[in-house]
């Protein structure tokens, strides 16, 4: 009922499902998941900030700092990934008592289990808020598609909200 979306691909994105229902925010924005500060005095964002999950854990991040194309990763570079990934999910968890974050994309499907398990490793030291089960972070199901089908979700909601 309650969860996480969150694509990590050239950009880092997301969603929030709180009881079954998708969170929008004030401005229908809730769910930049990419521009909470993992690394306080990192890398500068698009956004302004630094530090942000998309400076320094994207796709295009991950090129830039390894000169390299993302997929072609070293194991270092997709522990780092997976660890800010779970450092920012543990803190979602937290704010939000969730229990669970759904993560897909193509880095972070790429980097597959050296990701998630690096991911896991880290939402277990941080996720602490709670008193349900422990935060897990689990693999998208829909793979590449996920985010085209909840973006097209979230149109069709629009859509159907205009014309009430």
């Amino acid at each position: 009922q309650s969860f996480c979306a969150m694509t990590v691909s050239t950009g880092i994105g997301g969603g929030f499902v709180i009881d079954g229902r998708l969170l929008d925010g004030a401005s229908g924005n809730a769910g930049q998941v990419g521009h909470v500060i993992v690394e306080p005095g990192g890398r500068r964002c698009q956004c302004g900030a630094r530090g942000c999950l998309e400076a320094e854990a994207s796709g295009y991040a991950i090129e830039a700092i390894t000169g390299r194309p993302f997929d072609e990763p070293t194991y270092d570079i997709m522990r780092r990934t997976g660890k800010l990934v779970g450092r920012a999910a543990g803190m979602i968890c937290n704010a939000l008592d969730l229990d669970l974050v759904v993560v897909g994309g193509a880095v972070a499907l790429g980097f597959a289990a050296t990701f998630f398990n690096a991911a896991q490793e880290e939402i277990d030291e941080v996720a602490k808020v709670g008193v349900g089960q422990r935060a897990r972070i689990a693999s998208a199901r829909l793979g590449d598609h996920g985010s085209l089908i909840g973006a097209g979700a979230v149109g069709l909601r629009g859509l159907s909200r205009d014309s009430r």
